[in-house]
C-alpha cells in the first residue's frame, strides 16, 4: 500500500534503514510524495535519472533535492541531470548509466504547485544497432498538483528582472515589472473583516493582522499564528451591521495595533508580545483606525464609514460619499464608496480624483519599487465567477483608463480586502487578499512577486 501524502515511503522489509529525508515547505512534500508513489508503482529499473525544469531555479533545486533522497530511500538511485533540454537528458541519462528516466517541470500558477512530464527506459537493445530504441516499459505520463502554500510561493518568487515570460498581462513598470504569483497563506474559520500588515516586533518584517468578527489575530510570512486576541470581552454595539465589519491599523514609533470590530461599542490599542505569543491591551479605542493616523466614524448599523475623516493633524476631510474601505499611502488617500467607485486623493489638500468600476477589495501599494503606489483593485460585481485583481499606474485622471500592468483570476470567494505587505524584508511588497466564502469562512490569499 503507497504510504499517505506527506510522508515517506518505507524501503523494503530486509534493507538497511534509510537515513532520515530532508524536509520541504508542506505542499513541496506533498507534490513529491505523489509522484513517487506514482514513478514507484511503475516499477522503473534501477538507477533512475532525474531531469527537472522550472521558471525558478530554486524550486527546482528544492523539489530535486526531495525527490531524488525518497527514490534513494527506496533503492532506485538518484541520478540529477543537469541537461539543456529535457530531450538531451535522455541521451545524457544512457551516457550515465541510467536505465530510467523521470522527466519533470516543476511551477506554481494560479495558487497551485505542479509536477508534469513522464518516465521512459534508457536500456539501448543491442539488435537497434546505432540508433537507440527504448524498452517498453516504464512508459507513462506523470501529471499531479497540490494546492500551493506560503513556503512553495517563496521558493518559486523570482526577481522579475531575470524572470522568464508568463502568459499572465505584464508591463514594464519603473524599474521591475508587475508579476505575481499566488497561494492560499491562511484558512480562517470565520470570514475576514478587515486586513492590515507592518512590523509588529521590529524585525523590518511585517507581519498579517486579521480581524474577523469576534477576534483579530497576528500571523507571521508562513502564515504561523503568532498571537491571538478575543473580543468578547468588549461590550456589544447597540447598531451592529449585519456582516462581518471593522478596521485594523498598524500604529509606528512604538508598534502598536488599532483594531475595531463594528459588533462591539469600541476598539483596542495592543501590543504584540512575541516571546509570549499574545496580544496586550493597552488602551480603548473610539475612533474607527483608517491608517496610522487617520481615523473614521462607523455608519451606525452599516458596513460603511461615515464621510468625515479626521487626518492627522486633526483636520476634517469630507470625502463624496460614505465609503466601504479607506488605503493611505500618505500623501496618497483612496476610499472606495458603495456603488462600486472610489474617491483617490493625490494629497489631502488635492481635490478627489473619481475613479468608476472597481471593487471593495482595493489598495495602494508600490509593486514596482519605483517610488510610487499603483492601485490593486478587485471587481465591482457583487458575485464575479471568478473576481480578478487588477494593477493599474497611478497615471492621469483615472487610473484604469491608461491600461492594466497585470491581472488574474483569483480562488472561488468574495475578494473584498486588499493590502500589501514586505513580509520578508526585501522592500518587495506582496499583496495579500481577504477572500469570502459561502459557508462563513474564509481566506487570505497571498500574492508574491515572481514568474508562474
Amino acid at each position: 500500500m503507497a504510504a499517505p501524502a506527506g510522508t515517506t515511503a518505507l524501503a523494503p522489509a530486509g534493507t538497511t534503514p534509510a537515513a532520515p529525508s530532508p524536509a520541504g515547505p508542506p505542499s513541496v512534500e506533498r507534490l513529491v510524495q505523489l509522484v513517487l508513489e506514482d514513478v514507484r508503482a511503475l516499477k522503473p529499473e534501477p538507477p533512475v535519472a532525474l531531469h527537472l525544469s522550472s521558471p525558478s531555479a530554486e524550486l527546482q533545486r528544492a523539489f530535486g533535492t526531495l525527490l531524488a533522497s525518497r527514490l534513494a530511500s527506496l533503492e532506485l538511485g538518484a541520478v540529477v541531470l543537469d541537461a539543456p533540454s529535457p530531450e538531451a537528458a535522455e541521451n545524457l541519462a544512457r551516457d550515465r548509466g541510467a536505465r530510467s528516466l523521470v522527466r519533470l517541470t516543476v511551477s506554481v500558477q494560479s495558487g497551485e504547485l505542479s509536477a508534469r512530464g513522464d518516465v521512459l527506459g534508457t536500456w539501448v537493445n543491442f539488435w537497434s544497432g546505432r540508433t537507440p530504441t527504448r524498452p517498453a516499459t516504464p512508459a507513462a505520463a506523470l501529471a499531479q498538483v497540490v494546492e500551493a502554500d506560503a513556503g512553495a510561493l517563496a521558493l518559486a518568487a523570482l526577481s522579475p528582472l531575470t524572470s522568464s515570460s508568463t502568459s499572465m498581462t505584464a508591463v514594464s513598470s519603473g524599474p521591475r515589472q508587475v508579476r505575481l504569483m499566488g497561494a492560499v497563506l491562511v484558512r480562517l474559520e470565520q470570514a475576514p473583516a478587515a486586513l492590515a500588515a507592518g512590523d509588529l516586533d521590529g524585525d523590518n518584517k511585517d507581519e498579517v493582522i486579521v480581524l474577523t468578527e469576534r477576534a483579530v489575530s497576528v500571523y507571521a510570512d508562513d502564515g504561523r499564528l503568532l498571537a491571538q486576541r478575543e473580543l468578547d470581552g468588549i461590550p456589544l454595539s447597540p447598531s451592529p451591521p449585519r456582516e462581518p465589519f471593522g478596521m485594523v491599523a498598524v500604529i509606528p514609533q512604538p508598534p502598536r495595533l488599532a483594531a475595531w470590530s463594528a459588533r462591539y461599542s469600541h476598539g483596542e490599542v495592543l501590543v504584540l508580545d512575541r516571546v509570549k505569543g499574545a496580544l496586550r491591551p493597552i488602551g480603548p479605542l473610539d475612533t474607527a483606525p483608517l491608517g496610522a493616523s487617520e481615523r473614521g466614524t462607523f455608519t451606525a448599523g452599516q458596513t460603511t464609514f461615515t464621510p468625515e475623516v479626521r487626518l492627522g493633524e486633526g483636520r476634517i476631510l469630507t470625502v463624496p460619499a460614505p465609503f466601504t474601505a479607506a488605503s493611505i499611502v500618505p500623501p496618497r488617500m483612496l476610499f472606495v464608496h458603495l456603488d462600486g467607485s472610489a474617491s483617490l486623493y493625490p494629497r489631502a489638500t488635492a481635490p478627489a480624483i473619481r475613479i468608476p468600476g472597481i471593487g471593495a477589495g482595493s489598495a495602494l501599494g508600490d509593486l514596482d519599487g519605483d517610488g510610487t503606489p499603483e492601485l490593486i483593485t478587485t471587481s465591482s460585481q457583487l458575485f464575479p465567477v471568478p473576481d480578478v485583481v487588477r494593477v493599474y499606474p497611478l497615471s492621469g485622471d483615472d487610473p484604469t483608463s491608461h491600461g492594466v500592468l497585470w491581472q488574474s483570476a483569483l480562488p472561488p470567494g468574495r475578494a473584498l480586502h486588499v493590502v500589501t505587505a514586505d513580509l520578508d524584508g526585501d522592500r518587495q511588497r506582496e499583496v495579500l487578499v481577504g477572500l469570502w466564502h459561502p459557508d462563513g469562512s474564509g481566506e487570505v490569499f497571498l500574492m508574491r512577486q515572481g514568474a508562474p
